[in-house]
């Protein structure tokens, strides 16, 4: 039944979107990639990603789906696998795997670890069923042969393996003499709604990030806030030019991010170096002194709290990063120029946890 609701396929690749137009000429078509939508902020209800997730860059797919829903909109990942715990579909599976070169992979699971290293979106829930597609033996083959790998291959290798998926579609007892066979797949579908926190003293960390040095920085699934940073941390270039007592710790929001992706810049957690990106925070309401208390153990009167951070001075934007910027403008996070967008340095009070999801909450430095 028809929906009512208009829906956009966003797809990079020209030749899939002919193939698309064809087959869907009512769906709206948009040139672009899941690391950079072409859609303002807050423009969207849902977004669905199906038998594609494995294949992102995650943190800056999440930031970009983030940026684009609207408040309460929902993420929505599917994928649907062969079941090849049933022998015949096992070797057929075999025959494709040879082709995947090392290519990432649904079945590896590691973007389920992705997911988990962003707070961005409320907890997923899943559902997950088994079914199947009855079809003939040249089903099958036009079935495979449609495998991205498979159609990708050199005619000759095309050629072998499906000789080979015909050899064990005529050898195996589920299969042979048979008119029809069952495909089974095993379908598996995630959702979850955009974590929206109005701006003020109350907020979680969206993400945590860290690397022996250089930038980007990858998303992690937690760490320890130390005196002079975070556990595994490093920099290229250390102190004087960067870390050091003051500046233990780089932090920036998520809404700071998709400010500046909206000005058609590259951000996202991580991409300058930050160690937290915070979600809920009021950016432009910080001030240096001001400290953030993260974890349950709430502020700085709980003795066995979690961290406590003390801000000390913006991060000013250097070369290095200047490539994730149109026109190498890093002035665009300064904060001579956009003090609301600019990032935070902070100094280590008290060490503990930190981990994406977990509470944050700012004490105002007092003032006059």
């Amino acid at each position: 039944m028809p929906s009512g609701a208009r829906i956009l396929a966003l797809e990079p690749v020209a030749e899939m979107r002919a193939l698309l137009a064809a087959a869907a000429p009512s769906v709206a078509l948009v040139e672009g990639a899941a690391e950079s939508i072409p859609l303002p902020g807050a423009s969207v209800d849902a977004v669905v990603v199906a038998q594609a997730f494995h294949w992102f860059d995650a943190i800056r797919a999440l930031s970009e789906i983030h940026r684009v829903l609207r408040p309460g909109g929902r993420l929505l990942l599917a994928w649907n696998r062969r079941d090849e715990s049933v022998p015949w579909v096992g070797a057929v599976g075999d025959l494709v795997h040879a082709l995947e070169a090392g290519e990432p992979q649904v079945r590896d699971e590691a973007w389920r670890g992705a997911l988990a290293r962003s707070a961005m979106f409320e907890p997923f829930e899943n559902a997950a069923f088994h079914h199947g597609q009855r079809l003939t033996h040249d089903g099958v083959l036009d079935r495979v042969a449609s495998i991205s790998y498979v159609a990708a291959s050199a005619p000759s290798t095309r050629a072998e393996v499906l000789a080979a998926v015909t050899a064990i579609l005529r050898s195996d007892p589920e299969t042979a003499g048979r008119e029809t066979v069952e495909l089974p797949y095993d379908a598996e579908v995630m959702w979850a709604a955009r974590r929206t926190i109005m701006a003020g003293d109350l907020g979680i960390v969206a993400s945590v990030n860290l690397n022996g040095g250089g930038v980007p920085k990858p998303p992690a699934l937690g760490t320890r806030i130390l005196a002079l940073g975070l556990e595994g941390d490093g920099h290229n270039e250390p102190e004087p030019v960067h870390g050091g007592p003051t500046a233990a710790v780089s932090l920036y929001a998520q809404e700071a991010i998709e400010r500046v992706r909206e000005d058609g810049h590259a951000a996202f957690p991580g991409a300058y170096g930050e160690n937290l990106t915070l979600l809920g925070i009021d950016w432009a309401a910080l001030r240096a002194g001001d400290r953030l208390a993260l974890g349950d153990g709430g502020g700085e009167e709980v003795g066995d709290g979690g961290a406590l951070i003390e801000l000390t001075a913006y991060a000013g934007p250097c070369q290095t990063i200047a490539h994730w910027f149109a026109g190498r403008r890093i002035a665009r996070i300064s904060h001579k120029v956009h003090p609301e967008d600019a990032r935070w340095y902070a100094r280590v009070l008290r060490e503990g946890p930190v981990a994406p999801g977990m509470a944050v909450r700012r004490i105002a430095v007092a003032v006059g």
